[in-house]
């Protein structure tokens, strides 16, 4: 047994702390288990949760991890909200095939998305599908099952499994780990999550360690993107600590680790027990912290509420679509040549010809128009493709637009389409590569695919993200901080 144990790495020991608290949480259980299998078994708690797969260790794992802020059972601090059940937190954990790569995704909790009808988690009555409602909110009215099934209508992926944990949880975790360091830029003052840090390095812990994981007023615009920023440096640093320090090779921190994590958080039928747990974790003996990298999903301002935000398409289905893939973060986002790229151009102007000078030019730049026609007069120009596994030819196809469409429309039958309105600018022309100097030939001159840079990347498209918005763990925890909000506010 001591053998076997010694030949885990820091990170299997680990385990799901190579993706966030709440992974680490799961794995910390079972890799804790040989001496002490009964008492730590009897502490998991487990609920049923619909929708998932529940499979085995083997290839690929999608698990689903939740914050909650129910108030219950959490002590003094909080405020009183009884019988709430947010989830403040959304991450979706991607292994790879070989569980050597771990993709940890942000869902932003004020995201808009289509809610499916779901059983009430009070059980006496079913909330019908919403087409427009909070994510965060999914829990509180359905449960776990109901969280699960609208991250599956958001991402079109299925979930493995499900993990749960709250403030008390998150708490007693930090502290039974001795603290997590973390860097902050400028001083943060947060008057409604009771945060204040000044600039530079601290060992936080307790309250402190769950201000800083809760703060949004106090950093960025004050909204749920800068506290992901936070929340995803603070995963990184602890998986730092976990891999420099050896944190869990002291058996007398290891066992307090496990015994406290046992206790802390709710985990699916498929995860819950010691021997599956053990299971999963012995497929993480070659996960190491720059294997681990965060992405936060990208969104915008909804337009009907500043308050809410909306996926931002095409570049969140490019994102399900590598998770779906399992094709691995490097940075940016996959590159899809226009030569792969089959395109409608429909004239939604009446200006005579427009289409068909709009598929030349598109043709110039390497993409396939395979037709062209007539669309009802619009004002606005709009990029259509019917799914996920287009939505990087969309992308490219957006990216060789003089100007960003207002409109892209996912979930239309048919291909990649460019309908032209009277606020479209046209194409951008063909850019030559850059040459390249031989002392043996003559240099030369060629146009590249649209939408790829000369790394293959794929470009930013005017108009839309400045970029998506990730963090390797093995980042400095002093790099790529938000600032500090200088009016975050004061609370009602």
């Amino acid at each position: 047994m001591r053998a076997r144990w010694r030949g885990v790495s820091p990170l299997a020991k680990a385990g799901y702390i190579g993706a966030t608290v709440a992974t680490a949480v799961a794995v910390l259980i079972s890799l804790t288990g040989y001496a002490l299998y009964l008492k730590l078994d009897h502490n998991i708690t487990v609920t049923n949760v619909g929708g998932l797969t529940g499979r085995s260790d083997d290839g690929v794992q999608n698990v689903l991890i939740l914050g909650s802020q129910t108030r219950d059972g959490q002590g003094p601090g909080f405020g009183y909200d009884p019988d709430t059940n947010l989830s403040d937190n959304l991450l979706l954990v991607h292994l790879n095939a070989t569980h050597t790569h771990a993709t940890v995704v942000s869902i932003p909790r004020d995201t808009m998305v289509y809610e499916p009808a779901c059983k009430s988690r009070f059980g006496t009555y079913t909330v019908p599908a919403q087409q427009q409602a909070i994510i965060d909110g999914a829990m509180n009215l359905g449960g776990p099952t109901c969280a699960v099934t609208t991250v599956e209508h958001l991402t079109g992926i299925q979930m493995d499994h499900f993990v749960e944990f709250d403030f008390n949880s998150f708490r007693t975790m930090v502290d039974t780990l001795g603290g997590v360091e973390v860097c902050v830029p400028q001083a943060i003052n947060d008057p409604y999550s009771n945060l204040h840090i000044s600039a530079g390095k601290h060992l936080i812990t307790g309250n402190q360690a769950l201000a800083f994981v809760r703060t949004r007023h106090g950093v960025g615009d004050g909204s749920d993107l800068g506290r992901i920023e936070l929340q995803q440096e603070f995963f990184s640093s602890l998986i730092q600590k976990v891999e420099s320090e050896g944190v869990l090779s002291n058996p007398v921190q290891l066992y307090d680790v496990a015994n406290t994590a046992t206790q802390s958080v709710t985990v699916d039928p498929g995860l819950g027990s010691i021997s599956k747990l053990l299971s999963l974790a012995a497929t993480l003996r070659h996960l190491h912290t720059r294997d681990v990298t965060f992405v936060t999903m990208p969104t915008v301002l909804d337009p009907a509420n500043n308050d809410r935000l909306l996926p931002e398409e095409p570049e969140d289905d490019m994102i399900w679509q590598m998770l779906d893939t399992d094709t691995t973060w490097d940075g940016h986002l996959p590159a899809t040549p226009a030569s792969s790229v089959d395109v409608t151009v429909l004239n939604g102007t009446g200006i005579t010809g427009l289409a068909a000078q709009t598929a030349a030019s598109l043709r110039e730049l390497g993409f396939h128009v395979s037709s062209i026609g007539d669309a009802p007069y619009t004002s606005t120009t709009t990029v259509s493709y019917p799914g996920a596994a287009q939505a990087g030819g969309a992308y490219t196809l957006m990216g060789a637009l003089e100007q960003a469409p207002d409109n892209v429309q996912d979930g239309v039958s048919g291909p990649v389409t460019l309908t032209l309105g009277t606020d479209f600018n046209g194409i951008v022309p063909p850019q030559p590569a850059a040459r390249h100097h031989h002392s043996t030939a003559a240099s030369t001159s060629t146009t590249p695919d649209a939408g790829q840079q000369p790394d293959g990347a794929q470009p930013t498209v005017p108009g839309q993200s400045a970029g998506i918005e990730s963090r390797n763990a093995a980042e400095n925890i002093c790099e790529g901080m938000p600032g500090a909000n200088p009016d975050p506010g004061t609370p009602p």
